[in-house]
């Protein structure tokens, strides 16, 4: 017996157009570029090196290869957010845990890595040095950095064990702190973030500058291999079918997107265990830069716990909450850069896009 289905027209075509646009948006992840296999260990430690979790994912760097033994590493200001980062803190957090996935990985291959800083102000191109020797293989895994991701999702509220504490912190009690989330310091600076993100999300300049970086048609994905992805953003289901497809950076700037964003942001914030606050003694490049290196360094370390890591500095990039914050945490230090940690129960790969070695290689 044959089962014979009539299906309209209009059923046809939608049916039609839901499959091609699913097949469209697939690709818009990291997943979808071929990755490049590098024959010698400096290009392979570069590459790990651009892994490295970065603001906005604007990808600030630029190095150049003196020879098989040392680069350097430059601040590629043409990348800087003017209006979010005026300091040009976040582009330098970004080079520094750029420097620690090149640190790691050289390990990891059979290096020492001897890192020399260069900027003694927050204008200077040339951020710093690694040159390499050979040396004994760490037991890092490489893998680990491949497999670092930003989770944007709400955590479990459940407390965080001493002993992964004690894992992620590691070595770095001097630059990190933890709070946690139902403390008062922790609510304080869940509140607060809330609040300047607002600020931040509702000011034009701010989103001028968010929808320069935003790529949510797959051809822009492609083209520029940087910025917020539908992926990056946490974006997912039919929802980012939708917006790959018939929404513009433009439209970023809706008050819809934006309303859309900050209550996003409020169940983030109402769901994690706790605050890592990582700290250094002052507010130079090379401060900003060793934050960076923390930064990477316990970020690395969630993934092995199950633990999301979400970046969350909103209060520190708005002035008038910093001066408020500062005011109100009092720690022994400067704080660089917070962020939301909590309990997943899976984590998902890596999607945020990379720009090749070959794309960020200077010459003389």
């Amino acid at each position: 017996m044959k089962l014979k289905i009539k299906i309209n027209a209009k059923t046809f075509l939608t049916v039609c157009l839901v499959f091609c646009l699913a097949f469209v948006s697939c690709t818009a992840t990291r997943s979808s570029f071929k990755q490049v296999k590098h024959e010698s260990d400096i290009l392979k430690i570069i590459y790990y090196g651009t892994l490295a979790g970065n603001s906005h994912n604007t990808q600030p760097w630029k190095v150049k290869i003196i020879d098989d033994k040392t680069i350097e590493i430059y601040a590629d200001f043409s990348r800087k957010l003017e209006v979010v980062d005026e300091t040009s803190r976040g582009l330098y957090i970004s080079l520094g845990a750029f420097i620690e996935n090149c640190v790691l990985s050289a390990g990891a291959l059979g290096y020492h890595a001897d890192v020399k800083y260069s900027s003694e102000f927050s204008g200077d191109h040339m951020a710093a040095s690694i040159t390499v020797k050979k040396a004994d293989h760490t037991d890092f895994d490489l893998a680990d950095i491949s497999a670092r991701a930003t989770l944007r999702t709400p955590f479990k509220t459940e407390p965080v064990s001493k002993s992964d504490l004690s894992f992620l912190i590691g070595s770095d009690q001097e630059s990190v702190l933890f709070i946690k989330a139902d403390s008062e310091n922790g609510k304080y600076i869940s509140q607060q973030n809330l609040l300047a993100y607002t600020q931040q999300s509702r000011d034009t300049r701010a989103k001028e500058e968010l929808a320069g970086w935003i790529r949510f048609a797959n051809s822009d994905v492609k083209k520029h291999r940087d910025g917020l992805t539908t992926a990056g953003m946490g974006i997912k289901g039919f929802s980012a079918l939708f917006v790959r497809n018939f929404f513009s950076p433009e439209d970023s700037k809706s008050d819809s997107f934006v309303e859309a964003g900050i209550k996003k942001a409020e169940v983030q914030l109402s769901n994690q265990a706790g605050w890592i606050v990582i700290k250094q003694p002052g507010s130079t490049p090379t401060d900003w830069m060793e934050a960076g290196r923390v930064y990477q360094r316990v970020h690395l370390k969630c993934r092995s716990c199950m633990i999301g890591f979400h970046p969350f500095n909103a209060v520190l990039e708005e002035n008038n909450y910093e001066r408020e914050f500062n005011k109100k945490i009092r720690i022994n230090g400067t704080v660089h850069l917070l962020a939301r940690i909590g309990y997943v129960d899976s984590y998902p790969k890596p999607v945020s896009v990379r720009r090749t070695v070959e794309d960020i290689l200077v010459s003389d």
